[in-house]
């Protein structure tokens, strides 16, 4: 999640520990437009052709990472509040490293909603924040939308959703107690944390009743073990925390005119897969949107959400609404090699067939360019598939990162010198850090996902080292600023230069074509 919580109802957001830095792919304008087109609504398109440029507004936009990927990669004009004073410096360093033009405002939800002269927006974007904040912030947030979003326009929300939450409720409400009561008291939050969940732990132990007829709670003590306390901090230990069912996030944004559009996650776009064949007839005989989602939440047990609502959102013909699909060029993200069949989605897990997957994944392969469903249709390899298989395979590819739109050739130049001053800036961050998840593409307006000791071998070839083995060296003075015994550092360089070697290889033609490196 991210932070947005303001003095509404008193102090009840976590304080002086900073969130984590994240990217957040279903973001991006193209990705926005792609899941609309899909879904049947005309969305704004991701190059804007109108008088003006898109304008885009995040809340609570954190430390800004995907907000700034997205102004330098993508046209537009685009804007940022969130309440934390340190995050908001962080977006506006990486704003001053690309010069996007990137607006970031340091406000709350309540300050930002009383502003008087503020934009009609066409996509207005919220992460991770709904089920976060309190009731009065929400309200407040229906409130930015219904007196900001242009008509048209797309509120992208993501949440914790019901049922999938039903075990961990009762239980995140002990954990927080612990922490508030616990004593002796210990000294700082992350240290709190890490108490109560060692206590949670000592009660499932202890033969608690509720930990047997809740068995996956186990596994969730397991994960918490393993993160880190940022994560937690701000996903569990807020006064906030509310999952909650989709019907109810649909009731209150009814409340500025907004209806629900489409999922933003694009494996939804293929109702039932992943489900029984028993779920799929139960969903397929559901006619209205809103139950029919309510269903697949309980059928899938879903615990999270990314859902776009529109104002007033023109409906796509079955002509025009393949027609704009046949027109949206896509690029790998991956080796083709490196591409798998299997596709997490909602309903656990799905497989594209070898005769629809080989074929695709083999002409994008072709050449770097970006290729519309259109011309994959006419490629020979792809004459038997087909358009309803084409799309699925390019949703479903997307959606698991092997894929993605890309951007017109005119957007692409425009970005290219952001991108490129905004990546120079990551690399330099990750010199020191981990807090840079992405690299920005102009091709595709988007972010690309990047390890850190990836990132290091770039800045290693930026600064004119050709070889893997300087890269490898690179990174490892960068990763180990105390390096250990010689035994230890030949080990540890051995294991990065076979990573470098294999990056050049598989990973870097990637990137340079995604003109990332």
């Amino acid at each position: 999640m991210n932070t947005a919580e303001g003095n509404v109802q008193g102090d009840g957001y976590v304080r002086g520990i900073d969130y984590t830095h994240g990217y957040c792919a279903e973001l991006a304008p193209g990705m926005l437009a792609l899941a609309c087109a899909s879904g049947g609504i005309a969305g704004p398109p991701p190059d804007s052709t109108t008088a003006r440029p898109l304008r885009y507004l995040e809340l609570a936009c954190g430390q800004g990472v995907s907000l700034n990927i997205h102004a330098a990669a993508s046209p537009g004009e685009f804007w940022g509040i969130d309440f934390n004073p340190a995050h908001t410096a962080n977006a506006r360093d990486l704003a001053a490293a690309s010069g996007s033009g990137l607006r970031i405002h340091a406000e709350s939800f309540e300050t930002f909603a009383a502003r008087e002269a503020v934009p009609m927006f066409d996509v207005i974007a919220m992460h991770g924040t709904w089920s976060w904040i309190s009731a009065a912030n929400r309200h407040l947030v229906v409130e930015i939308a219904r007196r900001g979003l242009a008509p048209g326009g797309l509120f992208f929300v993501s949440y914790n959703c019901m049922p999938g939450w039903a075990s961990e409720v009762p239980l995140r409400h002990l954990l927080v107690q612990h922490a508030e009561l616990a004593e002796p008291p210990a000294q700082d939050l992350a240290s709190r944390i890490d108490v109560s969940i060692g206590f949670a732990q000592s009660l499932a132990d202890a033969g608690a009743r509720f930990f047997r007829v809740h068995a996956t709670l186990d596994a969730w003590l397991r994960d918490m073990r393993s993160r880190s306390p940022q994560y937690l901090a701000h996903e569990y230990f807020n006064r906030d925390w509310h999952p909650m069912p989709s019907a109810d996030v649909a009731e209150a944004l009814s409340a500025a005119g907004l209806s629900f559009a489409a999922s933003a996650t694009l494996s939804d776009h293929a109702p039932g897969l992943g489900l029984t064949g028993k779920g799929r007839a139960l969903l397929a005989g559901i006619g209205h949107p809103m139950l029919r989602e309510t269903v697949f939440d309980y059928l899938a047990n879903r615990r999270f959400r990314r859902d776009i609502y529109a104002r007033d959102a023109a409906a796509l013909s079955s002509a025009a609404r393949e027609e704009r699909l046949c027109a949206i060029p896509f690029v790998l993200l991956q080796h083709p090699d490196h591409v798998s069949a299997r596709i997490q989605v909602s309903g656990g897990e799905t497989v594209l067939p070898p005769h629809v997957l080989e074929p695709f994944v083999a002409a994008l392969a072709e050449d770097p360019a970006p290729r519309t469903l259109r011309e994959l249709m006419a490629h020979p390899g792809c004459l038997e598939i087909g358009f309803a298989n084409l799309l699925q395979a390019a949703l479903l590819l997307t959606r698991a990162g092997s894929l993605h739109p890309a951007q017109s050739a005119l957007a692409i130049e425009a970005a290219a010198p952001r991108c490129k001053a905004l990546n120079a800036r990551f690399l330099e961050i990750a010199a020191t850090t981990g807090k840079a998840p992405a690299l920005a593409s102009p091709v595709i307006g988007a972010g690309v996902y990047a390890e850190r000791r990836e990132m290091l071998f770039l800045r290693a070839l930026a600064r004119g080292k050709s070889a893997e083995e300087e890269w490898a060296r690179h990174a490892w003075d960068c990763l180990n600023p105390d390096a250990g015994p010689p035994a230890v550092a030949d080990e540890g360089l051995a294991r990065l230069t076979a990573d470098a070697r294999a990056f050049a290889r598989i990973r870097l033609p990637v990137l340079r074509a995604l003109r990332v490196a």
